[in-house]
């Protein structure tokens, strides 16, 4: 039977204070630490079988965890649209503390499927586009997707038959990798949020 399997790596630690939505602003690079742990993911990736492709969000912050993991496996990224951070709207570069102290930032996280941040989308939406790339991916290929949390988040959720509302119980630290192989029998969950 033929497969294709898909490395989902979050981007490594970024410059940003913690606490601050960073969501698709500019600018926003690894830190030195961040770094670091694209290294990690890049070698645990290495060890984990031949990689047919590299591709990324467009944020500066995932090309540049990307390309540490392209170079490591003699590859060049490509940067996809679809694997952008979702759109968090008027409430992107706010602090969780001043966002706390809103009605929809509170109602956000406990009803994402009902639920979309002012200006930006929903998480419907940032998984049906998500999903659509997958159907691009050949079969019999090994690709690595580097993206951002919530973007994982919302294709673990439909592989693993989660509602969206849940989403938030799953863990995505900074350069973790989380695998699927998707066949004609659908999808298995091979890991998720594995740190190096």
């Amino acid at each position: 039977m033929v497969t294709k399997t898909v490395h989902l790596v979050r981007h490594g630690s970024h410059v940003l204070p913690p606490g601050v939505l960073a969501g698709r602003l500019s600018g926003v690079r690894l830190s030195d630490a961040g770094r670091e742990q694209a290294y990690r993911a890049a070698e645990r990736l290495a060890k984990a079988g031949p990689v047919d492709a590299v591709q990324c969000s467009p944020l500066e912050r995932t090309c540049e965890t990307a390309i540490i993991i392209a170079e490591r496996l003699g590859l060049v990224p490509v940067q996809v649209d679809a694997l952008v951070e979702i759109s968090f709207g008027g409430w992107t570069g706010s602090s969780f503390e001043e966002l706390e102290e809103r009605e929809d930032w509170r109602r956000w996280n406990h009803f994402r499927s009902g639920t979309r941040p002012p200006g930006g989308e929903t998480m419907a939406e940032v998984q049906a586009r998500a999903l659509r790339h997958m159907e691009t991916l050949a079969d019999g290929s090994a690709t690595v997707l580097v993206s951002h949390c919530d973007v994982i988040r919302a294709l673990l959720t439909h592989w693993l038959g989660m509602p969206t509302d849940l989403l938030l119980r799953l863990e995505i630290a900074p350069a973790s990798i989380s695998t699927v192989e998707i066949g004609p029998w659908g999808p298995r969950i091979l890991r998720i949020n594995e740190e190096a």
